[in-house]
């Protein structure tokens, strides 16, 4: 890798937080290949594929030379993933933000789904919205703590990018990671 040249990056952070517009963007600036985790985790149905698929599925386009991986997938890759990356972004909105950016999310759903889901894959139902919910409740108070530590290790240190404010999430989805 040149100096400097960012090839591989990780994105995650809570539901509806801008993780795959600012992938997209990222993908654009940098010229990099994008995969959406839910793309991969899901099936129709909203059903889960089955764990080993979504790990073998990930492990082979975590060892290709350049990437951008929106989305958590299964937690005992995810290490690895932040290692072999040259820039994690942690989108860390206040848990208010999330909620409302869901909100928002479900209400266009009304119109049209979300295009990284697989086909067959309806998140318009109440079901999956108090799921939704429930998820964000759970990924805000027992993940972010664990992310939280992963990203204090020596290292991960200088290689997450910590995206706490919308300034700092436009500021970003415009100029890239460096």
């Amino acid at each position: 890798m040149a100096s400097g040249e960012i090839r591989k990056i990780a994105v995650v952070g809570n539901a509806g937080g801008g993780k795959t517009t600012l992938s997209r963007r990222l993908a654009r600036v940098h010229d990099l290949p994008l995969t959406h985790v839910d793309a991969i985790q899901f099936v129709a149905g909203m059903q889960i594929r089955p764990h080993r698929d979504s790990i073998q599925r990930l492990n082979e386009i975590q060892g290709q030379p350049s990437w951008i991986i929106d989305g958590y997938g299964p937690l005992d890759i995810i290490e690895k993933r932040f290692q072999a990356s040259d820039r994690v972004v942690f989108i860390d909105f206040p848990l208010w933000r999330h909620y409302w950016w869901c909100t928002k999310r479900q209400i266009q759903n009304l119109w049209s789904k979300r295009e990284e889901l697989p086909e067959g894959c309806n998140e318009l139902t109440w079901a999956h919205t108090v799921k939704l919910y429930k998820t964000l409740w759970r990924v805000h108070k027992l993940m972010r703590p664990e992310l939280l530590r992963i990203f204090a290790r020596e290292n991960l240190k200088g290689k997450v990018v910590y995206v706490r404010t919308l300034k700092d999430w436009k500021r970003l989805s415009k100029s890239g990671v460096s």
